[in-house]
């Protein structure tokens, strides 16, 4: 039995499970580790006796907290798009990037030649990335292959960064787009996602999804063409998490909450119905800031109407190599309170214990008793810092 002490904290930062929105601040904290798990926390004065003897570890006068965790990326891709941003930045539209090749299918093109340890090499260098700046544990979607066989090395890949250690739960998506071998065809493109994809990816890969994701949006997929493709997926033990309303309102969170899926994302043209179906069926609304300051739109999610609709909101960074190419946690903070009208407490359980509940995991996201012992240390005088410095390079310490 491992048994140990942090001390000489200078607080203690958490996400409280058992009471909505609420944020714990502990001065002169101390947290009980016993086996990987937290067993107690309280100011460092009030530590029980029997935890009088187990060994100290020094924080060294930092506040302590749980990690992020961000319920929605686009991980795995080939290539990268530094060259139509610039274009963009020039006034190209991205109606005629696409129309040229451009967009996601220049990505598509890259994954497809990638090979899975091309593909490794590079998430890995992500996950470092972001585990440096103190995400501990991510949602992963393929959905750059588009083809079987480029889906399958994204799996493949998947599976070898699991096995390498790294905390991530892995999202079926190759209704990402219409790939140009159906080009005018999406209904096709959707059946046989439905019907033969999906099913043989599970079968060559048991047990490494979780989820199965499709982008319902205007000039992409139905809401019925998705309802077909989360169906099979649900019959494959797969749980929905809907790319929806993020361009237009096309019905995507109403179809979440029928569902019943883990989470509907991005959202800024999210109706009042689709917000109290979510509120009322227990699906996450996973809202990206990142997305809409990339691509300079000025639709921010409505995150205030649904917090006040009772859905329980969580932030991520989207990251992807065309609409979020963004890997700091810190940035999704901000852009939560400044843009999205959070205060500091919602933005923070927004990125700790709601994505970790979007994802299934209710060990993550905070420090109470029970939960995993995976802190942060950081140097500051008060974690608000990361918010008002906008500026600020903040990194955390880790016990490890």
């Amino acid at each position: 039995m491992r048994r140990s002490v942090l001390k000489n904290l200078r607080g203690l930062l958490t996400p409280d499970p058992r009471k909505a929105w609420v944020v714990d601040r502990i001065p002169g904290a101390a947290v009980a580790v016993e086996d990987g798990r937290v067993a107690w926390i309280g100011t460092e004065a009030h530590l029980p006796a029997a935890w009088a003897d187990a060994p100290v570890v020094d924080g060294g006068d930092a506040w302590v907290t749980p990690g992020f965790v961000d319920p929605h990326t686009h991980l795995l891709f080939g290539g990268d798009r530094s060259q139509e941003f610039n274009r963009r930045l020039h006034g190209v539209p991205y109606t005629q990037i696409a129309a040229e090749g451009g967009g996601i299918r220049e990505t598509v093109r890259a994954t497809r030649t990638a090979t899975v340890a091309e593909l490794v090499a590079a998430g890995e260098a992500r996950l470092r990335e972001m585990r440096d700046r103190g995400v501990v544990h991510i949602e992963a979607k393929t959905g750059y292959g588009l083809e079987l066989e480029a889906e399958s090395r994204l799996c493949e890949a998947y599976l070898e960064l699991k096995a390498k250690g790294w905390s991530l739960d892995v999202t079926l998506l190759p209704a990402h787009d219409i790939p140009t071998e159906f080009a005018g065809d999406p209904e096709g493109y959707s059946r046989l996602v439905a019907e033969q994809w999906l099913p043989e990816l599970v079968h060559r890969f048991p047990g490494l999804a979780r989820y199965c994701d499709v982008f319902i949006e205007t000039g992409v997929f139905t809401v019925e063409q998705g309802r077909r493709i989360f169906q099979a997926g649900k019959a494959l033990g797969l749980q929905a998490r809907v790319h929806a309303d993020e361009l237009s309102w096309t019905g995507g969170a109403e179809l979440a909450a029928e569902l019943g899926g883990a989470s509907a994302d991005h959202l800024m043209f999210c109706s009042e119905a689709g917000m109290k179906a979510m509120a009322a069926s227990g699906v996450t609304p996973i809202l990206l800031p990142t997305t809409t300051l990339f691509l300079g739109m000025r639709d921010w999610a409505p995150a205030r109407k649904m917090i006040e609709s009772g859905c329980r909101v969580a932030l991520a960074s989207d990251f992807n190599p065309g609409s979020s190419p963004c890997l700091d946690p810190l940035l999704v903070l901000r852009l939560g309170c400044l843009q999205l009208r959070m205060t500091f407490e919602e933005a923070y359980t927004a990125m700790t214990l709601h994505a970790a509940q979007s994802l299934g995991r209710p060990d993550l996201g905070h420090l109470h008793p029970g939960a995993e012992a995976t802190v942060l240390l950081w140097d500051v005088k008060d974690p608000l810092e990361w918010v008002y410095w906008v500026g600020g390079t903040f990194r955390p310490r880790t016990l490890n």
